[in-house]
């Protein structure tokens, strides 16, 4: 079973991981740690914006009797997870297309959205996006989410959950009233701190801007800045 004090020796011994798919992060560990907890082990689940597939990896591997969906909308990320699932034995349905286009049709039980969720702006200045990982989030980081929450009930049945990261680095706020207004019922389940790399702290005076125009929020002390991941679970 996969915990969280295993989670990046699983990815360095069981995961293939290249420059131009989107490396596992902190945001991938807290929404397998969340979607874990929260999957029953015959449930119809969807891996969506799956990079390297490690978040629909290892929950097969944790729940063998899910039906597993993936997909990506870079052909390289597709080809990737297809790869991690077979170097783990594991079967799913894997398609390329954007956000929750390629399933149209399909209900889930649970969707797992692992989509760019960061003010474009910063991920252009930083490390995590390579030149080959496009950044489609908008400045203030929601353009993807948005799109997702607004659309993710017609693909969930009856009691379905979306699961959402929602990362400071963003306009939460906004994020938040798409949420109340889709969704009966919201709870934030985990939420955990973090220090922007120090590479990025020449760009404090472009950062403080986007914060306030409201693009972005974060806190300061003893000179470093301080993000937060969380993680949403939306009901129907």
């Amino acid at each position: 079973m996969i915990n969280l004090n295993n989670f990046e020796k699983f990815v360095r011994e069981k995961m293939v991981l290249k420059k131009n798919v989107f490396k596992p992060n902190l945001t991938s560990k807290l929404c397998f740690e969340v979607a874990k907890k929260n999957i029953h082990n015959k449930s119809k689940v969807l891996d969506l914006g799956c990079g390297s597939g490690i978040i629909g990896v290892l929950i097969k591997k944790d729940l063998k009797n899910i039906e597993l969906f993936c997909s990506d909308n870079h052909l390289s990320s597709v080809k990737l997870t297809k790869k991690n699932l077979k170097k783990n034995n594991l079967s799913a349905v894997v398609k390329k297309g954007n956000l929750l286009d390629p399933w149209r049709g399909e209900k889930f039980d649970y969707i797992i959205d692992d989509v760019s969720a960061i003010s474009s702006t910063v991920a252009f200045k930083s490390k995590w996006f390579s030149n080959n990982i496009p950044v489609e989030s908008g400045k203030d980081g929601t353009n993807l989410s948005i799109k997702i929450i607004e659309n993710a009930k017609n693909f969930l049945n009856k009691n379905g959950i979306l699961q959402i990261p929602i990362l400071s680095l963003s306009d939460t706020e906004k994020i938040a009233k798409v949420i109340k207004k889709n969704f009966k019922k919201s709870k934030i389940v985990k939420s955990e701190k973090w220090f922007l790399p120090n590479e990025m702290l020449r760009y404090k005076t472009l950062l403080k801007k986007l914060k306030e125009k409201k693009k972005v929020n974060f806190e300061e002390k003893f000179g470093k800045i301080i993000c937060e991941t969380s993680i949403i679970i939306c009901k129907v």
